[in-house]
């Protein structure tokens, strides 16, 4: 029995379904009963996807260099280097446990990329031209179930009952910004399928889904979606036409290319179309994108941290915001996320690895002939809508497990020489394809160590989950318990929950309306100690002191959160009413003269004006 080998045909077919069903489950999973019903619940099925992937595929990982060539070798190693980066990364972030798990309501830590990167390397070892068919199916499906529930919640029908007071089209994704992005993607697929589907009814139902699919990214009021459709939907036509007539497809590229000139500068609120498609949002994305700068400027080799933007952003916001005090835990650029939070040490690997794919699928677009030929296309496509898309997204899982498959598929595709119908789905074996047809596995111990991985992370992440349902739980009392039962449980919570710095600041924030203002001031206490910059571990025990008459016991935390927080004046007025109750003027008078000479004029520096003179 060969420990390293080449997959065989059931075997790929398998870690194909995986990879997919793990594409598909990550962007619909919610869990209602969570605190954080999205994101957390999305890096359960994430990771015990990637898990199970990671088992399966361990017979070529095993034997890499000697199992796979070409693109595919290449492909594997940069993913590789990626994630020794991302192990290299999370061991120098200051808090691990948001290095691993990732932010409160974010969930990008080291164990979610480690399964993207995972997924993206059983795409790279699993699909061929044969079967990639099968990606654009799964994506096509999950764009149709999403858009489905986009028109449950237009019409005020949404089984879930969220409580939005914006845009209601959240989906499973829980921003109408992240809706529109997976369905302007979707729709990529879904257009690629209608243009190759052979039976007419077949292509009319396509199409029929198509506009639906966009109906409901227009109603999402982001226009995310409609860039990255606009792109992958321009490169699908244009290879169409290219391979109807070649004069047609050169005119297509033409007109393509002076047609997005004008698009390309609304954006940025320059030209005729400006008025129609520039969007205000993206004036706030300049000042988180100069706070990521400004950050990776002080932090150039390992970042501030993974996933550690919310905690450093006060600091390095721009003095004049756009919105002045509005914060933000995310650079809202994939790409100025990591730059910042991983430094170079992550951000060269990530850039290397999307170059190269790239790279290898733009070659192998322009060498390929016939069905094979949009086949490429129609994953190029998708791919550099999600590259365009990335530059002003937050990576959600639910769009971003999507972007690793889509990388990895291309790459297969690119290695893949043989001639195929998209269509059906039939095709040439290649010569040079490494798999043997056995239809039995030759490594059956890989489907235990897949088995072994799924439990480790449920033994891993289930803890997290039940701990987030009974925060939800306790939060909203749905046990209804006495006020001495609720302490109680609220002290065993606390307990539960030593480890986890985000738990415990909703624990103290529940603490705190509750009266129980000493067991405030030790779990804020325990959070400093896990996360030193944590704003809150600062804020809530101020906020407690302040309000039970201990002013001068506020001061020390309300000096911190300045040097946490320079641009906040409404911490500094209130440290310069602890220091007047303290007959501190000295001091006083120094923090009005800083509020004066950031914003002159302003109704803060009014307010310090009086005070001081009161």
């Amino acid at each position: 029995m060969r420990l390293a080998r080449a997959l065989n045909d059931v075997e790929a077919k398998k870690i194909q379904t995986l990879v997919l069903l793990g594409g598909v489950f990550t962007t619909l999973a919610i869990w209602t009963k969570l605190e954080d019903p999205i994101n957390l619940s999305k890096l359960f099925v994430l990771v015990l996807f990637g898990a199970l992937v990671l088992g399966l595929l361990t017979p070529t990982l095993l034997g890499a260099s000697k199992t796979t060539t070409g693109n595919k070798k290449i492909g594997l190693s940069l993913v590789g280097l990626f994630i020794i980066a991302l192990l290299v990364s999370t061991f120098a972030t200051d808090v691990k446990y948001t290095a691993i798990f990732g932010e409160y309501h974010r969930n990008n830590g080291a164990l979610s990329y480690l399964a993207m990167a995972i997924l993206f390397a059983g795409s790279v070892v699993a699909f061929s031209g044969q079967s990639s068919i099968r990606f654009f199916k799964f994506f096509a499906i999950t764009g149709f179930l999403l858009t489905a529930y986009g028109f449950l919640q237009a019409a005020g029908k949404d089984p879930v009952g969220w409580k939005i007071d914006y845009n209601p089209l959240i989906t499973t994704l829980g921003n109408p910004n992240f809706t529109s992005a997976f369905l302007g993607l979707a729709g990529v697929a879904i257009l690629l399928l209608a243009i190759e589907a052979k039976d007419r009814k077949i292509q009319v139902l396509y199409a029929v889904g198509l506009l639906a699919n966009l109906y409901i990214l227009f109603k999402s009021g982001s226009i995310q979606g409609l860039f990255g459709f606009l792109i992958g939907a321009i490169i699908i036509v244009i290879t169409k036409l290219w391979l109807v007539n070649k004069r047609f497809g050169k005119v297509s590229l033409i007109l393509a290319a002076i047609g997005a000139t004008p698009v390309a500068l609304a954006v940025f609120n320059i030209g005729p179309l400006a008025s129609k498609l520039y969007q205000g949002t993206l004036r706030n994305r300049l000042d988180y994108w100069n706070a990521a700068f400004a950050m990776f400027k002080d932090h150039p080799i390992f970042g501030v941290g993974i996933d550690r933007f919310g905690e450093y952003y006060r600091q390095y916001a721009v003095q004049n915001q756009v919105i002045q005090g509005q914060i933000t835990d995310n650079a809202h650029s994939v790409y100025m996320q990591l730059l910042s939070t991983g430094g170079l040490i992550l951000f060269i690997p990530y850039l290397a690895l999307i170059a190269y794919v790239t790279f290898a699928g733009s070659k192998a677009l322009f060498k390929a002939n016939g069905n094979e030929k949009l086949l490429i296309a129609g994953v190029f496509a998708i791919w550099l809508g999600t590259l365009a898309v990335n530059i002003v997204a937050i990576d959600n899982l639910g769009v971003a497990v999507w972007f690793w498959i889509t990388g990895g598929v291309l790459v297969a595709v690119s290695s893949d020489k043989a001639p195929q119908n998209v269509a059906s789905g039939k095709v040439k074996k290649s010569a040079s394809r490494s798999r043997t047809n056995t239809n039995a596995s030759e490594f059956p111990y890989s489907n235990l160590l897949a088995g072994a991985l799924g439990l480790s992370v449920l033994l891993i992440l289930l803890p997290n989950l039940r701990a987030s349902e009974a925060v939800k739980s306790l939060s909203a009392n749905t046990k209804n318990l006495s006020a001495n039962a609720y302490v109680a449980e609220l002290n065993k919570q606390v307990l539960d929950n030593q480890g986890n710095s985000q738990n415990l600041i909703l624990l103290a924030d529940v603490a705190l309306r509750q009266g129980e203002i000493d067991l405030s001031y030790k779990i804020s206490s325990r959070i400093r100690e896990l996360d030193p910059r944590s704003f809150y571990g600062q804020y809530l025990p101020a906020l407690a002191y302040e309000a039970t008459g201990k002013p001068g016991d506020a001061i020390s935390f309300r000096e911190r959160l300045v040097e946490l927080d320079p641009w906040n004046t409404s911490n500094m007025l209130q440290l310069m009413k602890n220091y007047i109750a303290l007959n501190e003027k000295t001091k006083a008078s120094a923090i009005a003269k800083k509020i004066n000479e950031n914003y002159p004029g302003s109704s803060a520096d009014l307010e310090a004006s009086t005070l001081f003179a009161g």
